[in-house]
């Protein structure tokens, strides 16, 4: 019997794919697929343990994986959660099959070599998951309006009746229309229900506090970048913020000559989105003179997009200080 087991988990919606290593060598130990139930990972489990003394997981954050892991611990494995982003040998893979993408990530735990992903608290999680739920719900609230001006429009009919909130009501006798109506008005329901439960978690978070003394930003602004961000001490710089909210441009340098590209997109597209839109907010106000100023700078030299992402950017570093000093924003 093996004193230490790696295991690779390729995990999936319905299946998941176990391939088991030992010390010595890189022999599979055990190859087979289980359903993912409950009973299933305690059957697979129990199939383990007969192999070894110590057991090591890794396993990829997709599908249900929070669920798993966590009744994984339980039941005596130490899991570690991979970065997706960083295992190319999976992703560039000629022959990519279930099986062999769980050797893959066993072979890794058992060299050391694999990149893991940071994991947030439960509070954490829970914040998150309405932060992220209320961005879901304003996309599909704004596509409804594109779609109901296109209807409109598409039978000549223009006329808008502009309300408070940049709302746009359309009066057009048409059963169309007022379904993509009524859809609209039953999505700010449930928006106004997530921001209500988004709201109480400012009386209990002095960083949402902090970050609300910016200029433009709100406490769901606030929330979700507190969420999405989680511990702001596990950046080292705000150049590894930057990276993690994909502010940072591609880059392709070689022999001597730097190129860099566009902004990677990488990380959470959600802090992304809401610091470009807290960005669009600033204006030229005695409070945001600076910012604004830095905004119409870029502006004049590479347009207004450019702007708003390289503003966004500078806002991330202005709260990547904010929170390491514990000090409230200052407009200078």
């Amino acid at each position: 019997m093996n004193n230490k087991i790696y295991i690779g988990i390729d995990l999936h919606k319905r299946l998941q794919t176990w391939v088991v290593l030992g010390e010595k060598d890189n022999t599979k130990l055990l190859t087979k697929t289980y359903p993912v139930t409950p009973e299933d990972i305690i059957r697979a489990v129990s199939e383990v343990k007969k192999l070894g003394t110590e057991y090591h997981a890794l396993i990829e954050p997709v599908c249900g994986w929070i669920w798993v892991v966590k009744q994984l611990r339980e039941l005596g494995i130490d899991v570690s959660i991979s970065n997706p982003r960083k295992i190319r040998m999976i992703a560039e893979s000629l022959t990519k099959t279930d099986e062999n993408d769980a050797y893959t990530l066993a072979r890794l735990l058992k060299t050391g070599e694999v990149a893991l992903s940071y994991e947030c608290t439960q509070e954490t999680r829970k914040h998150r998951s309405l932060s992220r739920e209320r961005c879901f719900l304003i996309n599909v609230r704004s596509s409804l309006k594109c779609r109901l001006e296109s209807i409109v429009t598409r039978d000549g009919n223009h006329t808008f009746l502009k309300q408070s909130k940049n709302r746009t009501q359309i009066i057009v006798a048409n059963n169309e229309v007022k379904i993509h109506q009524d859809a609209i008005a039953s999505i700010d329901l449930i928006v106004k229900q997530v921001e209500t439960e988004i709201g109480k978690t400012i009386q209990v978070s002095p960083d949402i506090k902090r970050l609300m003394t910016i200029p433009g930003v709100g406490h769901v602004t606030a929330s979700t970048i507190c969420a999405e961000v989680g511990d702001f001490k596990n950046f080292k710089k705000p150049d590894n913020l930057a990276s993690f909210a994909g502010l940072v441009p591609r880059e392709r340098s070689s022999g001597g000559k730097q190129r860099l590209g566009s902004i990677t997109h990488a990380g959470s597209p959600y802090l992304r989105y809401v610091l470009i839109e807290t960005a669009m907010r600033i204006r030229d106000t005695k409070e945001t003179l600076s910012l604004y100023s830095f905004y119409k700078r870029i502006k004049t030299k590479s347009g207004a997009m450019k702007a708003r992402v390289a503003l966004a950017r500078k806002l991330l570093t202005i709260i990547w200080h904010m929170m390491n000093k514990q000090q409230d924003y200052v407009a200078y």
